[in-house]
């Protein structure tokens, strides 16, 4: 018996040493063609991780410079053109100050609202915006607000700076966690 009992202590430890299991994200992509719209704005990739707590974003533009606007999308679910909620990150860069805002959609209007923990990058060097944001900025039912984020996601984007656009040939859709 108290061999039973020492192994199972030492089971124990050994687990706690390992600590908690990390968190997990699915991830998807999509390429775009490069060359489909003007430099600057031509979006060639979209890369999401679709996390239980954060969804990131990652743009791939070709030849990206100091201005622009890039929104990413977030429709939950897998039907409905727009779904009952969505929400869209809005990054914008004019060679200062990076800003990013979360807009919550239904199927008419799109408010602007607050989204403690969103960030957002634009890595010139890199041809790469990014945009980040915690699971609980997505818009919860208000019957039900404590209703847990979508269990799948479509994710696109789209870019523009003056009279230049682009968007994605498509979507990703990736299920969270």
């Amino acid at each position: 018996m108290r061999r039973a009992v020492l192994a199972f202590l030492a089971a124990l430890l050994v687990l706690a040493a390992l600590g908690p299991a990390p968190a997990s994200a699915a991830s998807g992509s999509i390429t775009d063609p490069s060359n489909d719209a003007g430099a600057r704005i031509d979006i060639t990739r979209l890369k999401v991780q679709n996390g239980d707590h954060r969804v990131n974003f990652e743009l791939d533009v070709r030849d990206l410079r100091k201005r622009g606007q890039f929104s990413f999308d977030y429709w939950g679910g897998t039907s409905g053109n727009p779904p009952a909620r969505s929400a869209i990150v809005v990054v914008r860069y004019n060679g200062g100050d990076i800003k990013a805002r979360l807009y919550v959609c239904d199927t008419e209007e799109c408010p602007q609202e607050p989204c403690q923990g969103l960030t957002a990058e634009w890595k010139r060097a890199a041809d790469v915006v990014t945009a980040s944001l915690p699971q609980r900025c997505y818009p919860r039912p208000a019957a039900n607000p404590d209703a847990p984020a979508p269990s799948v996601g479509r994710f696109f984007a789209y870019g523009s700076l003056n009279d230049h656009y682009d968007e994605l040939d498509g979507q990703v859709t990736v299920q969270r966690g």
